[in-house]
Parts: structure tokens; sequence; C-alpha cells
């Protein structure tokens, strides 16, 4: 800071100096004209008197000798020196190529005045940000010299210096060191002759040394910088050249340094010099000046003045906007008046300044990275992540691919894209990209920087969603970031709002309500002083607080003003207006205006339904499922009117909760089968054309993925596994592959609206379609099970509460457990008082009631589950008033939606008579025939997974017996068992069998330890040989293979099993999944099914091998007697049921279509 103020106070005495040896008059005659005297003038800073002479002298020279003579060379030379010495580019490349055709025609190319004009052409060309252009130049001139005057010859050093230049705009920041210091070299091994050449008139130690400080302020080595600077300033101080062109460079450098190094009260002051400078001795108007405008508006802009920057804007744009050219100015201009503009929350003034830009005519490639954040944060500001989250990503995927060392316009898209990923739901990827752009910064001094505290904001904010860190700790950091902001930037900087809103929200989830009101009207109070419109991400996000607040303490008025606020403010297409549409519906119902509140509840409802037809474009998989999930807050709404009678009561509303539920799941099943259908023939298609198949690439990498999920963090770290490189490498290959199969387009491909009359229309006499559904409610504890019932004659879909969702996935759960657990010769003394509880009362008597008052006769039920459900055997619930097991009274076949009901796919068409059999993998240890399937995880530490497996000498007989029967009936069969039932040997099976039989260990994760990725199909998955066979295999081989033993769910989705019409998962909690999802799909069968499967047959718990294996190979039996999946199903375990009464034994699978 001392340095800073030293040099401010000498640049003030500089002005305050009168100069002594000014030149009182200008030559008049021709032969007075030198280029001394002209260099004099300008030292001087009478710009305007030097161009005058220079023309004349141009003028004279043209009458006297002729335009195309030899003689014009130098005052063309000397003109051009004028020019680039005053920014005057265009003026300057215009005097070179003149020279240069001059002497094409009168001297050639190896004059060496040529190589002086190539040199000087190539400085503008850099100048402009054509560098490609400087390459060929510069080697020409270099050879000119080598070819006549040798490397030797001062003129020769110009190569050096330009080299130096360019190789630092490139970012080639070591080469441009190493260049400078020989050119320095080159002038110190030289002095006397140097002293006594034109090169020492056209380039001083002074200015080479800003040169080189701007290399070292380029590179964040500003420590480096700072004595070049001093050095050149302490020397023009000397030389009395305080109005002298290179003095206004020295200003600019100093200005530039010092905002580069964070110091951003000198950087304005030095600015303000420049302006001064350049408005005295350059004019007013001029171009140079115009920049240094445009350079203080930005420093504006970033330290939060904005208006104060849209002033000096508009100043540069009255000049320029005159001016025909000049594209890198202008563009840069235009961007940096939207990017004020984006900051206030401005569209329409954003559009205008957009649409100004004329990019393609740009040279400076730092205004193409500058143009693709505006972009990005435009159409995030308008809701269209998609193009958004594009052209952010197009902008850090070519600075990391140019190796760009530092562009400011990376950073902020990286806080744009954080704020993306958590609107998205993508919250891991948010925290990964966020933290390792905090890390670099850091190691480059940046931590006062805007963007710093910025990013270190959006990660806070990202943090603590995920729960990563505490309420304390984080309001600790908000502090001392904001302590950051007001002691170096600006105390009123917009960041303010960021800060005060992530405050408020902590205070608010604390309960801290008066704490949280205050905190968000300190946010608002900085918006408004800023001119900040509502439309802002961050306004958006407090109002959305606040109201949500306010509904908490139960103030719906309060709640309904803060909403109104955006009232015709959103458009159709904006990711936010069914949200909002949903809190106004939720809280006119809590003030009893029903009418409006259905209204707006299924308006919300059907919006965010047509948003999924175009948002979900060009997302892969798991973005999407993402995508889904952060953006079905609406639904909670509507599921929240639905838990009261004023909303069950309302047929419209029970119409659109089943219609609801039917499209939820298309977006999650459907839609994922069409785009991997569409895939697959873009393959076939590429395949036969000998081009690759890149989904065959995108597979080896998912399989990499699942594979180091399950390694140690150091393991990862020893093979140096960039997780977040992965999974974008994953999700990028992904989204594109399914761009080109138009797999994305999800409007025209996909089914369109689905309604319970679709369903309705499947159903036969008789036949009911059930799709039971959790209510979520922005209250938890009035969140609910119910069933809604449709019949094939019914006017409107029968609603059937069940019950609270709390006390059905917890005590309930537990007694349902009790029922279907193995007895034990233990003896376990009970109060004669003790309660029992029959699950079959309350998970099933509710429903069966409804029903009998929909169809008082009912042959079939379809069913779909949801939440809890999915953990629950609907047919071992035992009804102690008739003594019979559900599966006895009902015909209850389970689909995963009931749009799914398809009858002529359930096994009955047959696409060939193969089978294919997996099992029996090779474990660790021997045990008995009566082991049930299990996985031991009590040995896992917080470093990584531990397994015990033991045999399954069960599953050899289950398999034998299946065989030989399937051959007895003229089957393909195909057998995988001991060494060769591998994970490596499912993924690269070459057809896809009519019957795939699986018989292993099965796992279910609830939480997985230290995931690269939040992904429920990493949670469960199934056990082969490789587990134990990987062992003697180094851990870079495995990973390199992608198959550690363990079959992911999220691996299985790329399997080709398009005509596999049943799948039997013989494995332990096979159909086991996170029932707090509510998207009513376990893992694996959500997998299999997209992956082509039309029927599965899986667990819900740890199963007998006896038993199993008697299960089975009865099941195929019936199969071939009725050849009809269900009946066979069902009579196999109603067979089994005889043998072993507990339904431990015969009631562990399901069959789902």
């Amino acid at each position: 800071m001392i340095k800073y103020i030293f040099c401010f106070l000498l640049v003030f005495n500089l002005f305050a100096t009168p100069n002594a040896s000014a030149v009182n008059e200008i030559p008049l005659t021709y032969e007075e004209i030198t280029p001394d005297t002209i260099k004099l003038l300008q030292e001087q800073g009478k710009l305007v008197e030097a161009k005058e002479l220079v023309n004349r002298w141009l003028k004279v020279t043209e009458s006297e000798y002729g335009d195309e003579s030899i003689e014009i060379v130098i005052p063309l030379l000397i003109a051009s020196e004028l020019s680039i010495i005053h920014y005057e580019y265009k003026d300057a490349i215009k005097h070179l190529e003149k020279s240069i055709a001059v002497m094409d025609k009168s001297s050639g190319w190896l004059y060496p005045d040529y190589a002086m004009a190539l040199n000087y052409l190539a400085y503008c060309k850099v100048s402009i940000g054509d560098s490609f252009a400087a390459f060929p130049l510069i080697n020409e001139a270099e050879m000119i010299y080598y070819k006549t005057l040798t490397r030797e010859y001062p003129g020769y050093n110009l190569c050096n210096i330009n080299r130096a230049i360019l190789n630092r705009e490139l970012g080639e920041f070591q080469k441009s060191e190493d260049y400078f210091k020989k050119s320095i070299e080159f002038i110190e091994s030289r002095k006397d002759i140097i002293s006594h050449s034109k090169v020492d008139n056209v380039i001083t130690m002074e200015w080479l040394n800003i040169q080189f400080a701007k290399l070292y302020t380029d590179w964040y080595k500003p420590e480096k910088a700072l004595p070049l600077l001093q050095s050149a300033q302490n020397s023009l101080i000397a030389k009395d050249r305080k109005t002298s062109p290179i003095y206004s460079t020295l200003l600019q450098a100093l200005a530039e340094h010092c905002y580069l190094s964070n110091n951003y009260k000198m950087s304005f002051s030095f600015y303000e010099q420049l302006i001064d400078h350049r408005t005295q001795h350059f004019g007013e108007t001029h171009l140079a000046t115009m920049r240094a405008y445009l350079g203080l508006g930005k420093l504006l802009a970033d330290t939060g003045y904005l208006d104060k920057a849209l002033k000096y804007y508009g100043l540069v744009d009255k000049t320029v906007s005159k001016l025909k050219g000049y594209n890198n100015l202008k563009a840069d201009l235009y961007l940096s008046i939207a990017d004020v503009y984006l900051q206030k929350g401005k569209p329409l003034e954003i559009e205008d300044y957009l649409e100004k830009v004329e990019i393609e005519k740009t040279t400076v490639r730092d205004l193409y990275f500058f143009h693709l954040k505006v972009l990005g944060d435009y159409y995030f500001l308008k809701g269209d992540y998609i193009n958004s989250e594009l052209k952010l990503m197009e902008l850090i995927s070519l600075v990391r691919q140019e190796k760009v060392f530092y562009t400011k316009y990376y950073s902020e898209a990286i806080t744009t894209l954080t704020d993306l990923f958590v609107t998205l739901g993508r919250i891991q990827n948010a925290i990964g990209l966020c933290d390792s752009e905090i890390r670099f910064l850091k190691k480059r001094g940046m931590e006062v920087s805007i963007v710093y505290l910025d990013l270190k904001l959006t990660l806070l904010n990202a943090q603590l969603i995920e729960n990563m860190i505490n309420e304390e700790q984080t309001m600790e950091n908000i502090v001392s970031i904001e302590d950051s902001l007001t002691r170096f930037i600006n105390p009123n900087h917009p960041l303010f709002i960021k800060s005060n809103t992530i405050k408020g929200a902590i205070s608010k989830r604390k309960k801290e309500y008066n704490a949280a009101a205050s905190y968000f009207h300190l946010a608002i109070d900085v918006a408004n002083r800023h001119g900040i419109d509502e439309m802002q991400y961050q306004r958006i996000k407090i109002i959305d607080q606040a109201g949500a607040m306010f509904i908490e303490k139960n103030e719906l008025s309060s709640a309904l003003d803060e909403f109104r606020v955006l009232k015709g403010k959103f458009s159709e297409e904006s990711v936010y207006w069914p949200g909002f549409l949903g809190r106004v519906a939720y809280v006119k119902a809590l003030l009893g205006e029903w009418e409006e509140a259905r209204m707006l509840a299924i308006k919300g409802v059907d919006m965010r339904f047509d948003q999924y037809d175009t948002q979900l474009n060009f997302k892969s998989e798991d973005e999407k499922i993402n995508y889904i999930h952060h953006t079905s807050g609406i639904f909670n709404y509507f599921f929240s009117l639905m838990t009261r009678s004023e909303g069950f009561k309302s047929p419209m509303m029970v119409e659109k909760c089943y219609d609801l539920q039917l499209n939820y799941r298309k977006y999650f099943l459907k839609e994922a089968e069409l785009r991997k259908r569409k895939i697959e023939q873009l393959g076939k298609y590429r395949s036969k054309m000998n081009f690759p198949y890149y989904y065959e690439e995108l597979d080896k990498q998912k399989s990499k993925l699942a594979t180091a999920n399950f390694f140690s963090i150091k393991e990862r770290n020893d093979l140096h596994i960039d997780t977040y490189m992965l999974t974008d490498r994953i999700n990028n290959l992904e989204k594109s592959i399914g761009f080109a199969a138009k797999a994305n387009k999800d409007s025209l491909d996909v089914e369109g609206y689905l309604s319970w009359k679709d369903v309705q229309a499947k159903l036969e006499e008789n036949e009911v379609a059930v799709e039971i559904i959790k209510l979520k409610s922005i209250n938890p504890t009035e969140e609910f099970y119910v069933a809604i019932a449709v019949s094939s004659d019914c006017k409107t879909p029968k609603f059937i509460p069940i019950g609270n969702a709390k006390i059905m996935e917890n005590d309930l759960f537990r007694a349902y457990n009790k029922e279907t657990a193995p007895r034990t010769r233990s003896l376990v003394y009970k109060k004669k008082s003790e309660k029992t509880v029959n699950a079959y009362d309350f998970y099933w008597k509710p429903i069966q009631k409804g029903l009998n008052e929909l169809s008082p006769t009912i042959d079939k039920i379809y069913l779909s589950k949801d939440g809890i459900y999915n953990a629950i055997n609907l047919n071992v619930l035992h009804n102690k008033e008739t003594d019979k097991f559900l599966i006895e009274e009902k015909d209850i076949q389970l689909v995963i939606s009931t749009s799914e009901i398809n009858k002529s796919e359930y096994l009955n068409n047959l696409k060939n008579n193969e089978i294919c059999l997996f099992g029996n993998p090779i474990f660790e240890g021997e045990v008995s025939e009566q082991a049930t399937r299990q996985v031991d995880e009590s040995s896992a530490d917080q470093e990584k997974y531990s397994f015990f497996l033991p045999n399954l000498p069960g599953t050899k007989t289950e398999l034998e017996n299946t065989e030989k029967l399937f051959k007895s009936k003229d089957w393909k069969v195909s057998t995988y068992y001991q060494a060769r039932a591998t994970e490596g040997n499912i993924k690269k099976l070459s057809s896809s069998p009519a019957i795939m039989h699986i018989a292993t260990h099965g796992i279910y994760m609830d939480e997985m330890i230290n995931p690269i990725l939040e992904n429920q199909l990493l949670k469960s998955g199934l056990f082969f040989t490789e587990v134990n066979s990987n062992q003697e295999k180094s851990l870079e081989d495995i990973y390199a293979s992608g198959n550690d033993g363990i079959l992911t769910a999220y691996e299985v989705k790329g399997l080709n099993l398009k005509n596999t019409s049943l799948l039997i998962l013989s494995a332990c909690q096979s159909g086991v999944s996170d029932i707090s999802d509510g998207d009513g799909i376990s893992g694996l069968q959500y997998a299999f099914s997209i992956a082509g499967v039309k029927s599965i047959i899986m667990s819900l718990w740890s199963v007998d091998d006896i038993a199993t294996q008697k299960l089975m190979n009865e099941f195929y039996n019936q199969w071939f007697l009725t050849n009809d999946i269900d009946k066979a199903f069902r009579n196999a375990q109603l067979q089994l049921m005889k043998e072993y009464k507990d339904p431990y034994y015969w009631g562990a699978f399901v069959l789902v279509h």
C-alpha cells in the first residue's frame, strides 16, 4: 500500500510541475521536418500539431517524389509510429500497408525498412486482437534481418519485443518472459550501438518496462510488476515526460495492475488521472480517452457502482456509436452495458444491447468469452436454463481447452453456473465446480477480489442446502465476507443482497423470524439502492424466502403481499412461475378462498408439465432426474391442498391428482426408454456407415464412475481421478448423443398428456386401476397416503384416504416387518395388555373399503405403488377376519404406472426362445444350505466399503433345474455360472434373451460413503464374481475395466435388453428403494425397465435359498402350463404357501410390469 501511495504522490506532483522545455514553435519549412521534431511534439502532448506536421510531410514528399517513391516510406513509418503511440491502430495499419506496397514495387521485400514495417504491423495486429496474423509478419521480419543486416542489428530487437508481447497476449507467459528478458539483455549488451539507432527513438526502456510489467500483471505476479512500473515512472518524471503518450500508457498499466491486484481504490485513482491526461493531450472524444472511460466504467460496475458505470458507458457510446468499424471496442462497450443491466435484472435493456454486438466481427478472444458469459447470464435471468448452461459450459470448455491462464469471465461463469446447478438440483456438481475455482483464485492471492467473494457466498449457499456446514459456521463466514466487501470494495456492493438473503434463510430455518425479516429488508434496501428489478435472481429468492416465512408464521396476508410483487412478471416459460402459483394457491386455501386456490394449483401443475416438454431438452438422464426433483415444488403445494377435505372432495382436483401421478412417472420412465431407443437407432445407422457408436464409450465411462464410487478417497487420489471432470464428461456426452438422436424432443416423441380416462379405456369389466400416492405436504406432519381408483365405468376417479405418512413409514412398517420376519426358537415374553397391530388393517383395509364403494365386483386390480408401499408385498398381508392372506382373496397385478397396463406384452409375445442364466458366482467362504442371502456391512469404515459375501450353493440347484426344464422345451439356454458369472459378461451379452434369470447377492445402501455422485441408482446393485477375482488385480486395472463385480442400477440402464420380456432377480433386496424419493420406482426396477425389460420379478427382503429355488422352479412349470405370467407367479406362491405357511418363505418376491 505504501508503494501505491508513493506512486500516486509522484503522479500528482508530475501534473503540478510546469514543462520547462516546451517547444514554442512548430517548424514551418519542409527541410526542418524530421522524426525528431515530431517525436518532440508528441512527448509534449501536442498530438494535433504532430499529426498536422506528419500530414504536411507526407503531402510534400508525395508532391516532390511521387506517391509510390521509396522516399515516402519514412514519413509513412513515422506516421504509423505516431498513430500506434496514440492507440490509433486503424490509421497505423493503413500507413504501414501503403509503405509495404511501395517497397514491394520499388525496393523488394529484403529492404530493411520492410522488416521495420512488418514489425510495426505485427504489433498493430496483436493490439487489435488479431494475434495469429502477427506470427507470419514477425517470421518474415526475422528472415529479412537474417539475410541482410544479421540478428545483431538493433532493429532485430523489435522481433524479440513483438514475440514477447504476442506470447503475453496468447497466455504463453513463460515464453513471453523469456523474450522480454532477451530483449532487455539485447539492449544492455549493445547500449552504444542502440543509443545512436532508430530503435532507441522508437522503443524506450520506460515503454519496454511498462509492457514487461503488464506481463506480470496478467500472470498474477504483482510483486514483479510493481518495480518495473515504478522504474518507468521514476524515469519519465526525471526526463520531464509527464505529457508524453508513454506516460498515458503508464497510468493505464498502473490502473489495470491495481485492479487485478484487487486494490480497487488505487485503480480508481489512476483511472481518473488517466482520463484527465488523455482528455488534455489526446482530446475529450479521442478513442484512447473513450477506452479509459470504458476501463473506469468496468471498475465501477464490478465494485457495485452500477449507475455511475452506466454514466461513463453512456459517454463512450455517444462517441463510438458514430464511428464505422471499431468492432472490438463497440462489442466490449455493449457487453459491459448489458452486464450492468444483468445485475439490475432488466431483460429488455439487455436484449437491446446484445442486438448491437457483432461478435463475429471481433478479433479479441476475451470478447468472445465475455459474450458467452453475458448470454449465459441473460438466459439464466430469463429462466432458459438449457441455453444458459450451453453458453456457460462452452465458455468453460474453451478456457480449459485453450489453457487460458485467467479470465474473469470464466470465474463469473462459474458463479452463474453454480447458481444454475443449485436451481436444477445438481448441488454436488455446483459445490465441486465452485470449490475448484475458489482454490484456483486463492492460490493467486485473490481472496479480496469481487469474483472470489461472490464465489464464496455461492459455495456457502450450496453447502448449506446440502447440510455440509452448520448455520453458525455459515454465519461466521458470511460476516467475514461482508467485512472484506466493506473494507476493500464498497460498503453498499450488490453482493450484500446475496449475503443478507442467505443470512435471512438461515434465521428462517432456525425459526428466528424477526432476524430473518431484518436480513431480508437489508437485502431489499441494497437492491432498491441499485435499482435492481424484482425479476433478478436474488430478489426472487428474497421474495420466496420472505413469503415462506410469513406462511410459517401464519401471517397469510403478508405472504400474499410478498408474492403479489411478482404478479404478471413471469412468462409461461419461466421455471419460477409454477412454483409461485403453487405458493399463492396454498395461501389462498389457508385463507379459505378455495375456488381460486384450486384454479391456481391446477394451472401451476399444467404449466410445469408443459415446461418439462421443452426444458428437458439437452439434459442427460441424471440431470433430468435432478431437475424434475428440484422443480417439483408445485406438486407438493398441490398435494398439500389434497390433504384437506376442500381439496379431495373436488372431482376436478381428484382427476388432476391422478393425472399428475401418471405424468410425473412418464418423465422418469417413458422418456428415458424412448431416449434409449432413439439412441440405439442412431447407433445402428452409424455402425452401418462404419462410424463409431459413442454410446458404448458412454457406457464405459459410466462403468468407471460406478467402479470409482466404491473406492476410498485415497484410492481415487492415487489414480488421479478427477471426479468432477468424469461426471461432467458423462453428462456432456450423453446430452450430445441424445441431442443428435433427437431423443430430447419430449413434446414430439413422448406420448402427450396422460389422463385417467386413458387408463380407463384399457380396463375391462370388473377391472380397476389403483394409484397409491404419497401426498407430500408443505407441512411434513400432514403428509398422507391415499389411493385413487378408476373402474371401467366410473364417471370420476374414487379418492380413498389411507393414513398418515409418518405413522405408516415408521410404527406400522415395523409391525409389517414382524409379520414377515423369519420365526426363531427364542422365547420373547410379552405382557398380555400389549396391543397387537395387524398391517392388513392399515395398509389394505382402507383401500378395500373404497374399492367396494367403487364397484361391487372386482376380478382384477392393477396397482401402482408409491413411497412405503414399495417396501411392502401386499400379497402377504393377513386378513384376520377371513384368516386368509391377500393373495388368496384378490388378484393384484403390480405395474410401474397404471398408464403401463398393456396386457399383450406380459410374456405372451416373446421375441425369441432364448433364456440366459446368470448366477452362483464365486465369493469368499462356504456356508450351509440354510443360509440367507444378505450383505454384512458392519465392517465398513468411513474410508471404504467392506462386504462379506457367502457363497450361494442353493442357486446352483435353482439354475440347473431351470436349465434342464427349458432345454426340455427346446429353448436355447445360455449359462454363466461360477467364474463366468461376471459383471463383464453380463455387459457383453450379444443379444437380448426373452428371459433372463440372475441369482446372486443384491445390495441396497441407505447412505453412500464419500459418493462421487448423489445418484439413487448407485445405491442398489448386484454382486458378481469379480468381487473376489479382482483381488489379484491392481486398482488401476479394475478402474480401467469398469468391472468391480458390483453391477449398479446406474450401469444397468446401459444394457441392451430390449427383447427381454421377463427378468428374474433371484437376489436379496433387489426390489428395495429409498421410500422417501416419491418416484415410486426402485433403483434396479427403474434401470432394467429403461434397459428394455417388460416384466420383473424381484425380492423385498433377504431370501431363503431353498424356498427361492422351489418358488422359481414352480413358477417356470406353471408358466409352461398356463402361458400366463401373472397366473403362473400367483399359482407358484400359492403352491409354496402349502409347504411354508409363513410369508417369509413365499412372499419375498413381487412381480411388476
